[in-house]
């Protein structure tokens, strides 16, 4: 296919957020801090986040991603006994997000493909998240969710069909590249290829299947 535009999403597919979570909990638990309250309050915020966001993408009223966090961290605090508040946790995981460092494939993989795409991001995230790791690259456009007043999985395709107007551009000219199921699902609705990375050997259990499959970035010249 002869693609003109290229479409990232940010976490977990360009940098890891995981590789934060100690400076994370180190954030909120201060003095109290222990790798096992970290593996206990990690473990709480990924046991809640998925049904927050996922009711937060399909709600008619937007809600903002300091939404999201600050209720998925209320549910997760009412499983701990941590001496913090649930605005303190969320203000700490969204700050620690702009930290994470970028996989090890991504920086060069993206100076080779500049010359020839024209790059753009696509983010389910908030400018808090986002603008000090995107800073750090070029591109031509960033879309964020807060900005957008939707998520990319939701099933009006908003997000997309956004992206599409203000490119002024055709399905067929993008490829969309994503960790999660919205990456996938969100670009099939507007049309656009869909590539799913896989970095951790995920199954993928949804009846719409992704177009292209790769498990890091140097897979990605082979589909371009």
């Amino acid at each position: 296919m002869n693609y003109r535009i290229i479409s990232f999403d940010i976490f977990q597919t360009l940098v890891d957020v995981n590789e934060r979570i100690p400076e994370i909990w180190r954030g909120i638990l201060k003095d109290s801090y222990t790798d096992e309250k970290a593996r206990q309050g990690a473990k709480a915020i990924l046991s809640t986040l998925p049904n927050v966001y996922e009711k937060a993408v399909q709600s008619e009223q937007f809600k903002t991603m300091t939404e999201v966090y600050q209720e998925c961290a209320q549910k997760a605090m009412e499983k701990l006994n941590f001496k913090t508040t649930a605005q303190d946790v969320a203000y700490n995981l969204m700050c620690q997000h702009a930290k994470a460092p970028f996989f090890h494939d991504v920086l060069d993989c993206m100076k080779k493909l500049r010359p020839k795409y024209q790059i753009i991001l696509s983010s389910d995230f908030n400018h808090l998240m986002v603008d000090d790791l995107i800073c750090k690259i070029t591109y031509d456009k960033a879309f964020i969710s807060d900005d957008l007043k939707s998520y990319k999985g939701n099933k009006s395709g908003k997000f997309f069909h956004t992206v599409l107007d203000q490119l002024d551009t055709e399905p067929k000219e993008i490829i969309h590249i994503g960790d999660s199921s919205a990456d996938v699902l969100g670009a099939h609705r507007a049309g656009i290829t869909s590539c799913w990375i896989n970095r951790d050997n995920r199954k993928w259990n949804n009846p719409i299947k992704p177009d292209f499959i790769i498990q890091n970035f140097n897979d990605l010249v082979d589909i371009l």
